[in-house]
C-alpha cells in the first residue's frame, strides 16, 4: 500500500489507475456506495444549466391561449 500511495502521490501512475484508486478511496471514506443527491436549482446554476419554473407562470393558462 505504501508503494501505491507513493506512486499516486508522485504523479507516475497513469490516469486510469489513479482515477480507480481515488474512486476506491472515496467509497471507503464514505462507508460504501455513493448515494445520488437530487440536484438543487443552485447546483444546476453552478453547472451552467438554466432552471425554469414552469408552474409559476402557467397557472390558469391553456396551451395556445397566450
Amino acid at each position: 500500500m505504501a508503494i501505491n500511495a507513493a506512486r499516486l502521490g508522485s504523479g507516475f501512475a497513469d490516469r486510469q489507475d489513479a482515477r480507480r484508486a481515488v474512486s476506491r478511496l472515496e467509497r471507503i471514506a464514505e462507508g460504501g456506495r455513493r448515494h445520488a443527491v437530487k440536484a438543487t436549482p443552485q447546483m444546476l446554476a453552478a453547472a451552467g444549466i438554466a432552471v425554469v419554473d414552469a408552474s409559476a407562470g402557467s397557472e390558469g393558462k391553456e396551451p395556445g391561449n397566450g
